[in-house]
C-alpha cells in the first residue's frame, strides 16, 4: 500500500451526493479525496463511523489481504450501514474463511467462466426476445422496466430453478427489496414472501430433484448432511443479490452511458470486436457500488500513512478506485479502446462476485444485440432528468425512456 504522512482526520457525513446536472460523474469528494486525503474517517447514516479508502491500489490491496482485514459483518466495528440486515447461515458473503469457502466451494461449478460461456446462446436468445417485444411495442419504452431487469432476473431464475410461473411474483418481490422508495415495512414483507417461497422451493428439489443451483445443494450437500435447509435458502437469497441487481444496474447505466458517448457507440457498432474491452472499461466507468464495500481492521495497522486501529471499520470505496487517475489516464473519460482495464466492480480477492463471468456475458450480450439491431436508439427525455437510485448502496436509474 502507498506511503506519505497525513494529519489526523476528522470525521464527516457519508455517502456524499452526486450532482443532478450530471448523473454519471461521481461525488466531486472522490477526486479531493484521491488527491489529499486517501485515507478518511466518515459517519453514516447508520451512526456508523469508519475509515474510507480511496485509492486503486490501497482498496485492491485491502480486499486481497484476509489476514488484516475481516468480511465479517457481525464483526462490531462492521460498517452496518452497507448490510443492515443480521446475516443468516449460509450467507457466505457476511463472513471469512474457512466458512466462506465452505460455502462457496458449493455452489463455484455453476459459476465458472467456462460455464458462463455455456450459456451464451440462452441469453442471446432471451435478449433477442425482449428487442423483438420492444420493437413492437409503443414508444418510448422504459428499458430499466423492459430489458435491464427482465434479462438477469430470468437467467437468475432459470439458475435456480424458479418455475417459469412464477417469475412474475418473484421480480416483484426482488424489485421491492432493491428500490429505497420502498417502505421499510414493505422490504421487510418481501424479504419474507421471498424466503417462504425459497424455502418451498428447496422443499419440492427435495421431492424432485433438478438439475440447477438449488437442485444440486439438495442433492450435493443437503442429501450428505453438510447443509441445512435454511442455509439452502440464504444461499439462493445471496445469489439473487450477486446476480440480480447489480447486474440489471449495470445493464441500464452502461446503455445510458455510450447514449451520452455517441462516439463511443458508434465505435462500439462499427467494430463488435471490441465488446469485451468495452464491457470493462463500462464496469470500470460506471461502477455501481457506490458506497463501497465493509471491512474490519484484524489488527493494527497503516494505510496510506493513516493509522488504523483493530476492531475500526472500514469501506472500500470501488467506485473512486476505479477513477484513480494514478492507475488510468484521464479517468473521468469513457475509452472503449482503454488497455489492461481491471475494474474492481465486482469486488477483489475471495470475496470477489461469484457471478462476475455471468454477469459480462449479460452485459457483452444484451449491450452489442441492443445497439446493433437498434442502431437509431435514443433517450426520450435528457439524462439529467431522469430518476436515480441515488441513495442506495448500488447505484442504479429508475428509469431509462428510449426512442428509436
Amino acid at each position: 500500500m502507498t506511503e506519505e504522512v497525513v494529519a489526523p482526520a476528522s470525521a464527516c457525513p457519508f455517502p456524499f451526493a452526486r450532482d443532478p446536472q450530471n448523473p454519471l460523474d461521481l461525488p466531486p469528494e472522490y477526486a479531493r479525496l484521491r488527491a489529499d486525503r486517501p485515507v478518511q474517517k466518515v459517519t453514516t447514516p447508520a451512526g456508523d463511523t469508519a475509515w474510507l479508502v480511496a485509492r486503486y491500489a490501497d482498496v485492491r490491496a485491502l480486499l486481497a489481504d484476509t489476514e488484516r482485514f475481516s468480511a465479517e459483518v457481525m464483526n462490531p466495528g462492521y460498517p452496518r450501514y452497507l448490510f443492515p440486515v443480521d446475516p443468516q447461515p449460509g450467507a457466505f458473503v457476511t463472513v471469512d474463511a474457512p466458512e466462506h469457502t465452505r460455502y462457496r466451494r458449493m455452489i463455484m461449478s455453476m459459476f465458472t467462466k467456462k460455464r458462463a460461456e455455456e450459456v451464451r446462446p440462452a441469453v442471446q436468445k432471451l435478449v433477442d426476445e425482449r428487442i423483438d417485444a420492444l420493437m413492437k411495442g409503443p414508444q418510448p419504452v422504459d428499458l430499466v422496466t423492459h430489458f435491464a431487469r427482465p434479462i438477469p432476473l430470468t437467467v437468475v431464475c432459470e439458475l435456480l430453478g424458479v418455475p417459469y410461473k412464477d417469475r412474475l411474483a418473484f421480480g416483484r418481490w426482488i424489485n421491492t427489496l432493491v428500490e429505497t422508495t420502498s417502505s421499510q415495512a414493505h422490504r421487510n414483507a418481501a424479504a419474507g414472501a421471498l424466503f417462504g417461497y425459497l424455502t418451498k422451493l428447496v422443499a419440492q428439489k427435495e421431492k424432485t430433484p433438478t438439475d440447477d443451483v438449488l437442485g444440486r445443494l439438495v442433492v450435493n450437500q443437503m442429501a450428505a448432511g453438510e447443509l441445512k435447509r435454511e442455509e439452502a435458502v440464504v444461499i439462493g437469497m445471496m445469489l439473487l443479490s450477486a446476480g440480480y441487481d447489480t447486474t440489471a444496474s449495470s445493464i441500464a447505466l452502461s446503455i445510458l452511458t455510450l447514449l451520452e458517448h455517441p462516439e463511443q457507440l458508434v465505435k462500439l457498432r462499427e467494430n463488435p470486436d471490441l465488446i469485451v474491452g468495452a464491457v470493462e472499461e463500462l464496469l470500470r466507468h460506471q461502477n455501481v457500488m457506490q458506497c463501497g464495500v465493509g471491512r474490519v481492521a484484524r489488527v493494527d495497522l497503516e494505510i496510506a500513512g493513516q493509522q488504523i486501529k483493530a476492531g475500526e471499520g472500514i469501506i472500500a470505496l470501488l467506485s473512486s478506485a476505479d477513477r484513480d487517475e494514478s492507475v488510468y489516464s484521464d479517468a473521468d473519460k469513457l475509452d472503449i479502446t482503454r488497455q489492461d482495464s481491471t475494474p474492481l466492480a465486482f469486488g477483489h480477492g475471495i470475496h470477489s462476485c461469484i457471478a462476475k463471468f455471468l454477469s459480462r456475458v449479460e452485459l457483452q450480450v444484451a449491450l452489442l444485440t441492443l445497439i446493433t439491431r437498434i442502431p437509431t436508439l435514443a433517450l426520450a427525455k435528457p439524462a439529467e432528468e431522469l430518476r436515480f437510485r441515488d441513495g442506495a448502496i448500488v447505484y442504479s436509474l429508475r428509469e431509462l425512456p428510449v426512442t428509436w
